[in-house]
């Protein structure tokens, strides 16, 4: 085991120290320091005391510095441009480093793209690097900055806010709706399946059709379908160009169900099994610009996703 290093003198001495010295006098360092001269004189027999040297010759009316302190100062000089320096080059690559945002599939919409769009506008040439995955993110081993997850975790360590829980019910083109005149009829109707699942690790279909019509249904719904997808934009997209039908969230298609181009066929919206949740490290604090995008995230998903039952 390494030794260890003898203890530093505080660092509010050795900044007193610094403005002292450079500056000629006490009252000249405690207004430069912005704070009263008998603090800075304080500071001084902090020093010396834990150097066990004296550093100054005093009178009555002034202070100066002796030979011992003048060297001293070069050093202290030298130490505080290098850890200003350092400090400079650790923020520099902060604030080039890309903002990394973890979600869930079900959330890549159109809507979080202009929403990162508007981050691209206010902060141009910001770096944004987004992964849509089920896999739960740990924010702090991975270094995501913002993780949007369905479900509430748990997420040790970090910092977890509740965004919005939606209703659902199966949805489709209104050509495809024209040939479902009951739930029965989805056995027979091509479903999209998505990632997601209950907490119980039943599919959203089967969760919907036990809510909505009871467990004999639910069992047989709950068999895989033919087609699996990530992604609300792009089951939308399915939707509109095949004969299919998906079970999603009302909230992330609400401009499709009001321009018609999607529908419920049942109009049966029951309660998501799950909200959705975002999480941030405890230990990190966000960029202006990844701060910028989490505001966005926040109102979008209490103005627009949040939907009345």
């Amino acid at each position: 085991m390494p030794p260890s290093r003898p203890a530093l003198p505080p660092l509010n001495a050795l900044r007193a120290f610094d403005a002292v010295v450079r500056l000629g006098s006490v009252s000249a360092a405690a207004s430069a320091l912005d704070v009263a001269p008998s603090t800075v004189t304080q500071h001084l027999r902090n020093l010396e005391d834990h150097l066990g040297a004296s550093l100054f010759e005093r009178s009555a009316n002034a202070i100066t510095p002796n030979a011992r302190a003048l060297a001293y100062a070069e050093a202290v000089r030298a130490g505080f441009d290098q850890l200003f320096a350092a400090s400079e080059a650790v923020s520099a690559d902060l604030s080039q480093a890309p903002i990394r945002l973890s979600a869930a599939p079900t959330l890549a919409g159109v809507w979080l793209a202009r929403l990162i769009a508007q981050v691209e506008a206010e902060f141009p040439g910001v770096a944004i690097r987004c992964d849509f995955s089920t896999q739960p993110a740990d924010v702090d081993a991975d270094q995501v900055d913002i993780a949007l997850r369905y479900g509430a975790g748990p997420y040790p360590g970090a910092v977890v806010e509740p965004l919005y829980t939606d209703v659902m019910a199966p949805v489709c083109s209104p050509q495809m709706a024209a040939g479902l005149a009951a739930p029965e009829d989805l056995l027979n109707a091509l479903r999209i399946e998505t990632a997601e699942t209950a907490p119980d690790g039943r599919s959203l279909w089967a969760w919907w059709a036990q809510q909505a019509v009871g467990d004999d249904l639910a069992q047989a719904l709950g068999q895989p379908g033919r087609w699996q997808v990530q992604g609300s934009g792009f089951t939308q997209a399915l939707l509109l160009e095949a004969p299919a039908v998906a079970v999603m969230e009302r909230g992330l298609i609400a401009g499709a169900l009001a321009s018609g181009a999607l529908v419920a066929p049942f109009a049966v919206w029951v309660p998501a099994p799950c909200g959705y949740a975002l999480v941030t490290s405890r230990r990190r604090v966000l960029r202006p610009a990844a701060k910028r995008l989490k505001a966005l995230i926040k109102r979008h998903a209490s103005q627009a996703l949040r939907r009345p039952e």
